[in-house]
């Protein structure tokens, strides 16, 4: 029973043995770009709305005859939900632009690893380069899956709070002083 438990385990340490170092870093920093597109997705569905009633309650409970001061506090309050709406979108797209290069980096050393066993040995055998091919090839697709994946979330979820932003400024807009 303990066996079938710990299979998934020994797949991906044999994935990251034979992926090298570079595995290891994609994955934490998949670990980390998914943790950050998961605080935005927390974010649209319970922070947003509170901003758009703090937004409007503010812009309510002024009573300013001056239009010009009015309008600048609708602004501050639009700054304020493009500002928290936009927040880590830089890191996560800076994030995704890494992986592709880590596993770029993965090849390299992969390489590296297949040229010092042929220098070694002095010849072409398949079985003593497979190992330093596969660590020349899964990072590069790891690298490649996890920025895929992130850049169709990130996309998503940019969209969709875009939308609910556009809303909202429209919303603060329509108040009236």
């Amino acid at each position: 029973m303990f066996y079938f438990i710990a299979l998934p385990f020994k797949s991906i340490l044999d994935f990251f043995d034979r992926g090298g170092p570079v595995i290891v870093v994609l994955f934490i920093l998949a670990i980390i770009m998914t943790s950050l597109l998961i605080e935005r997705v927390l974010f649209y569905a319970s922070d947003l709305q509170n901003l758009t009633k703090n937004a409007v309650d503010d812009l309510t409970s002024f009573k300013i005859k001056n239009k010009w001061l009015f309008n600048k506090i609708k602004l501050k309050n639009i700054s304020i939900i493009n500002a928290k709406a936009s927040k880590n979108i830089l890191l996560i797209q800076g994030l995704i632009a890494l992986c592709p290069l880590l596993g770029l980096l993965g090849t390299v050393t992969g390489m590296i690893e297949v040229f010092d066993i042929m220098a070694i040995t002095g010849t072409g055998n398949a079985r003593l380069m497979a190992s330093g091919i596969a660590r020349a090839t899964l990072p590069t697709m790891t690298g490649l899956f996890i920025s895929i994946v992130g850049l169709f979330m990130l996309t998503a979820i940019k969209s969709t709070i875009d939308k609910a932003t556009l809303s909202i400024k429209y919303e603060i807009e329509q108040v009236k002083s």
